[in-house]
């Protein structure tokens, strides 16, 4: 240590930070938000797992706890994620500390934002403010290897964001997972499916049916809107990406999967099991099909025949392409009847806002009075039980022509 003097006086030593003993020390940054202190550090999450306590439910009676009820799917989910994907990337997990139990020393106490060093208390344990799931997700997957492996190794290596707050009041803990929770925007479906390419399904789809150009329909994934799950009255744009992916997972699996993950599951395999070229030519013809039909091809050759066909007929729907792929899924599995065959015959079906096609199933008629005066108006169904009961109207219709 350097030692001063003053004035030729007697040597002096320069003032340190008294450093709490036997407290475990962590790089960090300081900084404030409002009046209280926040430090970032980074710790692998073998360690910080060991670094909280147990999972607190918010319990507004005795005023403890911040996080929702525990979803066991969502926290497997992330487990399985961690678990599979060797360049994973989780956020930050927020926890706080006890003032009693952490301090934070900054290199320079006068700057606001300053490096330095957390220090917390011996078996003094964080509770985590927002990221109970992906904390638990850690401690499944770290227990599942506790003996040692490549899983194990991997996110000792790795690090995990950690933001401190040292903060006491409970309420105020609270308020903070609220306000975390109101100010998060989650992705809509389109964007984030568009961005998922781990998914097979929308691999094939963007590179090889929008971008590769070979379902004419899509004009190369011009007609195809990314960032929200429908198009606007107005918009050129036949569909959004979520409805185009769940449309063409239909078509390849039908309507068997009912959750989320077992459609995902059911798609990876049928892609796996039978084949990308297969599959993408089962893709190809329905979607070039699809842009045949009569008012679907009309639409696509004019200005504004979105617009129109969005107007006049059900075909810009969702509900009704879930249909169609449902009903082309049932006429050809299994039978002499191909996808272009299935789509040739779609063609002669009146699919008009002004046709009957769908009363009583998507489409609730209006009801009128014995003196023919209008007591409802006419109503779209939404709804799986819906839509299938209409690709049921239209499998038997196409087996007919």
């Amino acid at each position: 240590m350097d030692e001063t003097t003053d004035n030729g006086g007697p040597a002096t030593s320069p003032t340190r930070p008294k450093i709490p003993y036997g407290s475990a020390a962590y790089p960090a940054i300081g900084y404030k938000m409002g009046s209280r202190q926040m430090v970032t550090t980074v710790m692998n999450p073998v360690t910080y797992v060991g670094t909280v306590g147990d999972r607190e439910n918010w319990d507004p009676l005795q005023g403890t706890g911040t996080n929702r009820k525990e979803d066991k799917n969502h926290r497997q989910a992330i487990a399985k994620y961690i678990e599979e994907t060797e360049d994973y990337v989780l956020n930050s997990v927020l926890v706080y500390y006890s003032t009693a139990d952490a301090e934070f020393i900054a290199d320079d106490p006068a700057a606001p934002i300053s490096m330095g060093t957390l220090y917390v208390q011996p078996g003094a344990l964080a509770k985590v403010g927002d990221g109970g799931h992906r904390t638990s997700a850690y401690g499944d997957v770290i227990e599942a290897h506790r003996h040692g492996d490549e899983v194990l190794q991997r996110l000792r290596a790795n690090g995990q964001p950690v933001i401190v707050v040292l903060d006491d009041d409970q309420a105020r803990r609270a308020q903070d997972f609220t306000d975390l929770q109101q100010n998060a925007k989650p992705l809509n479906a389109s964007i984030a499916q568009s961005m998922d390419r781990r998914q097979a399904i929308n691999k094939m789809l963007l590179e090889d049916v929008l971008k590769g150009g070979q379902a004419p329909v899509f004009e190369g994934g011009k007609r195809i809107e990314f960032l929200t799950d429908s198009p606007g009255k107005l918009s050129p744009k036949l569909t959004g990406f979520k409805t185009l992916r769940y449309a063409t997972g239909t078509l390849l699996v039908g309507t068997g999967p009912r959750s989320s993950r077992a459609w995902d599951e059911a798609v990876a395999v049928e892609i796996a099991t039978t084949g990308h070229d297969d599959v993408l030519q089962r893709v190809i013809d329905f979607w070039t099909g699809f842009g045949a039909l009569p008012d679907v091809a009309t639409a696509l050759s004019v200005p504004s025949g979105m617009v129109k066909l969005r107007e006049t007929t059900w075909l810009t729907s969702a509900n009704v392409m879930y249909a169609l792929a449902a009903a082309v899924r049932e006429v050809t599995q299994g039978a002499n009847m191909t996808i272009t065959q299935a789509m040739k015959a779609a063609a002669t079906i009146d699919f008009t806002r002004a046709g009957t096609t769908f009363h009583g199933t998507l489409v609730e008629p209006a009801k009128y009075d014995e003196d023919g005066n209008q007591v409802t108006k006419e109503k779209a169904l939404t709804g799986r039980d819906a839509w299938e009961s209409a690709a049921e109207k239209l499998a038997t219709r196409m087996r007919k022509i």
